[in-house]
């Protein structure tokens, strides 16, 4: 298929395929053909990659149905999260790579993107074809959805082999980007402005022969243009800027396109505080066209206050927390770096940020920005559709190898084809044209263009002879769309309003798509009012608006967490200020015995406040523990914890005095005094509320505190999602399905141990999700999340062979087995079913029409299930 545009010839872009992707809007992709690109052998050979255009090129396509007029911050909140939905579509497609998020944008500002450390790419990727992402999500989104802000919009993503791009948190740093032709004049973050415009000043004059004095200094600065991000913390800055005369530009949120410019020389310096996300794509830039950068991290508080951020003895101030996160991605304390860790004030150059050989940075432009031009000068168009084909034009731009392509991308959408078929059955007055009605609108829909969809809907539904199904849909889709149209173009007067179409549709009981998207579209806006009256710290406001989201989504695990951290924010405060407090009197060194240390201070202020707390969930405590002696640990190691402590809570309150002085014994390693104490405060008391209730047990100083509540224990698996800040949510779960079903599909001869342990990792992903929506009180959720943890299990049973599936056996017995101890009315059920799930890897005969002959082995199993065999049989004789 060839086609030719303004004298173009566009071929069809062959590496798109839009059924792997799952997008049944976008049908395909037509490129110059005079920029097809095509890899050569094996390797990455990013640079030689047109799949990487559609990762932005379907985001800014996709972008047209949430443009808007009334500035509602719902509509930028939408956006996001319709990128990151089709960017883990998009990266999970190829087979070609394993990818991994080195650096996003949204953590720091709480808003949906990439996880750090997410990984992407089918089975058949691993190897040599290992990748690094960088995301910086929408710069200037807000202009999008609203016409008082100016300036453009685009979506950037910047990619290199593994270990080519900088890995850090999301997180603040503090800049200098120049052109080339300041090239060696000493341009950096540690000097003053002063310093550095007198230093730009110096290397021009030098350059040009002419007298290097304080006159010439000053004529040069004023000619100088410097590029500020328009916040409060840079009025000093820009006081000074304006002081020595030189021209301003202040950009509202986009302060990574100008370093284009400033690489064409067309501005001569970029300054002050913004994402490391962003800096690390600038650094692309410049690496590939010409210029210097430098970078350093600095502490969020530090970040964002002018006064703190005027000395630079404060930017080593980190937080402990913050501290912990650097530690994850091995950047320390200056003086303690070991091996190839690295100090948190080292000043970072273009080439550190970006140091891959194979890297390009490549963005869609959504809506014009004067800082992306064509070569003649032009400004380079945003994204544009034509009604009546649905063809979508989106230019992409890449940079790579020296060199700046900016390259129209055609998408043909579904419209097109519903709009041929709907021409022809018109024609013969076929009954199918209500339906391909119904489908054509749906189409325009997923574009933006609402009043054509609605136009078609009502075309539908007074087309003669539609079935009465068709006829209900169209009413309820044309009030689905309605909502859609009203979301984006007519102002905002309440909540209510901008989500009544919605409502209507669910209150009628659909359980069709229709009805699941106007759920979904309301547990969203309720969700992202919370979270905006959090931010405006109208706690109560926000608590009411999530706890109407889980209305609509009643075992969403993101949704509960942020209610319990509104209900526990002042203690997290509380214990992070006294972490640092004795962080800063071991002058910044952790002292002996420093988990015990957080533990002391972790149980004197939870039971400060335990009034305050009770009422949020079921056990306030292991939530408040997660988050904090437990915060910065992988998720495999807090599940193991976890786990420990609801087996004691359960021995504390169901054992009799000899099984459990035994159980304190071995398991934890009390000594008699110790078990004493506990007996005897078990005798007063009757009941222990929460494994937290030792520590009113007299006699339990903190060494004995610590090996109850931080016990050791024995990983079995280790689980893939190590982001240690943001511990496994729902939707960090469905991101991992999404990988599952791609490695499923591209299983191949050599990969099997890769599909394996991610399959394993999904299981206990659900494992884990499902034991913290049981410490929420959610008891219907965590079966749900139990049930799912047991069937993946099972699938690894039935797709692998070797020990995995014996391991994953033996942790379907362990389910079982905590199920029954979490629900003691069905404690005979469960543990049946644990000594069931045992007794396939102990009996000989089951054991070889699962797992083949392998018992010799899986000794240790066998010997380990005969164990938990004969302990559950025991239960049941004494019940």
């Amino acid at each position: 298929m060839k086609i030719i545009r303004n004298g173009i010839p566009f071929i069809k872009d062959e590496s798109f395929n839009s059924e792997r992707i799952g997008d049944p809007c976008i049908l395909d992709a037509c490129i110059p053909e005079g920029n097809n690109l095509r890899t050569s052998g094996e390797g990455l050979q990013l640079v030689n990659r047109n799949e990487l255009r559609h990762a932005v090129g379907i985001v800014a396509a996709r972008s047209l149905r949430y443009f808007s007029t009334n500035g509602e911050g719902f509509n930028i909140f939408r956006l996001r999260n319709m990128a990151i939905w089709w960017l883990r579509h998009i990266y999970n497609s190829f087979n070609w790579w394993k990818a991994y998020v080195v650096n996003a944008e949204g953590e720091r500002k709480d808003m949906p993107m990439l996880y750090i450390g997410e990984e992407f790419g089918a089975v058949t990727g691993w190897g040599d074809n290992e990748a690094d992402i960088v995301l910086s999500a929408f710069e200037n989104d807000r202009c999008l959805v609203s016409q008082k802000f100016e300036g453009g919009a685009i979506f950037a993503v910047g990619y290199s082999e593994r270990g080519g791009l900088f890995n850090s948190p999301d997180m603040y740093g503090v800049k200098t980007i120049v052109g080339s032709k300041y090239k060696g004049a000493g341009v950096s973050v540690i000097n003053g402005i002063t310093r550095n415009l007198y230093l730009m000043a110096e290397h021009i004059l030098k350059r040009e022969g002419k007298e290097i004095v304080e006159h010439n200094i000053r004529s040069e600065i004023k000619q100088m243009e410097i590029v500020v991000l328009d916040r409060l913390r840079h009025e000093k800055l820009v006081r000074t800027i304006k002081e020595h005369g030189a021209q301003l530009s202040l950009v509202k949120d986009d302060d990574l396109t100008p370093t284009l410019a400033a690489a064409r020389d067309e501005i001569d310096l970029i300054i002050g505080v913004g994402g490391v996300p962003e800096a690390i794509l600038s650094a692309i830039i410049v690496e590939e066209l010409g210029g210097e950068m430098t970078l350093r991290i600095l502490p969020a508080d530090v970040a964002q206050d002018g006064k703190l951020l005027g000395r630079i003895d404060n930017w080593n101030h980190f937080r402990k927390n913050e501290v912990d996160v650097l530690k994850n991605f091995k950047i320390v304390r200056p003086g303690t770096e070991k091996g190839n860790e690295m100090s948190w004030d080292t000043v970072l150059s273009s080439r550190v940020l970006a140091r891959g050989k194979d890297k390009v940075f490549t963005a869609s432009i959504i809506k014009k920005t004067p800082w992306i031009r064509f070569p003649d000068g032009r400004e380079v168009p945003g994204v544009e559709i034509e009604p009546e084909t649905g063809k979508i034009t989106v230019h992409v731009i890449r940079i790579y190898a020296g060199k700046v392509e900016i390259v129209p991308v055609i998408y043909t959408t579904a419209i097109s084809k519903y709009m041929k078929q709907y021409r022809h059955f018109a024609e013969v007055h076929d009954k199918a044209v209500g339906d391909i009605l119904v489908r054509l609108g749906e189409a325009y829909a997923e574009f933006g263009m609402f009043q054509r969809a609605k136009d078609c809907i009502q075309k539908a539904r007074m087309h003669g002879g539609i079935s009465k199904d068709l006829a209900q849909k169209c009413d309820f889709l044309y009030e689905y769309i309605e909502g859609l149209d009203d979301l984006t173009n007519k102002p905002v007067q309440d909540a209510k309003a901008v989500i009544s179409h919605f409502e209507k549709i669910y209150r009628l009981g659909k359980e069709d798509d229709v009805g699941i998207r106007s759920a979904r579209m309301i547990k969203r806006f309720y969700e992202y009012l919370g979270d905006k009256y959090c931010h405006y710290r109208q706690y109560g406001e926000a608590i009411n608006y999530y706890k109407e989201a889980l209305k609509y989504s009643t075992h969403e695990l993101k949704l509960y967490r942020k209610v319990d951290s509104i209900y526990m924010k002042g203690m997290m405060e509380e214990y992070f200020h006294l972490i640092d407090r004795v962080y800063e009197e071991h002058e910044y060194k952790e002292p002996e015995g420093w988990e015990r240390y957080k533990l002391g201070i972790a149980l004197e202020v939870f039971y400060g406040n335990e009034g305050y707390v009770k009422p949020c969930c079921r056990a306030p405590w292991l939530i408040f523990l997660r988050r904090t002696v437990l915060h910065g640990k992988k998720p495999s190691y807090k599940l193991a914890i976890l786990t420990k402590l609801l087996r004691l809570q359960k021995k504390l309150n169901r054992a009799n005095d000899d099984e459990l002085s035994l159980f304190l014994k071995n398991e934890f390693g009390m000594i008699q005094d110790e078990i004493d104490s506990i007996l005897n405060y078990k005798r007063k008391k009757k009941v222990f509320l929460s494994v937290s209730d030792l520590y009113c047990v007299q006699g339990l100083g903190l060494d004995s505190l610590a090996k109850l509540l931080l016990p050791r224990v024995r990983i079995e698996s280790q689980n893939e999602l190590e982001d240690a800040h943001i511990p496994l949510s729902i939707s960090l779960v469905e991101a991992m399905e999404r990988r599952y079903e791609n490695m499923m599909d591209e299983l191949k001869e050599g990969h099997i141990k890769e599909a394996q342990e991610h399959s394993y990792a999904l299981a206990e992903a659900y494992h884990y999700v499902g034991l913290a929506l049981y410490d929420i009180g959610d008891d219907k959720g965590a079966k749900i999340y139990y049930k799912k943890a047991i069937v993946k299990f099972g699938e690894i049973i039935e797709k692998f062979d070797g020990i995995t599936p014996v391991n994953a056996q033996y942790r379907i017995g362990n389910l079982y087995e905590e199920l029954a101890l979490l629900y003691e009315k069905a404690q005979e059920d469960y543990n049946t079913k644990a000594i069931d799930a045992y007794t396939c890897i102990v009996d000989e005969q089951q054991s070889e029409e699962l797992f083949g002959s392998i018992r010799g082995l899986i000794s240790i199993r066998i010997r380990q299930a005969t164990e938990r065999i004969e302990y559950l049989k025991k239960i049941q004789l004494s019940v």
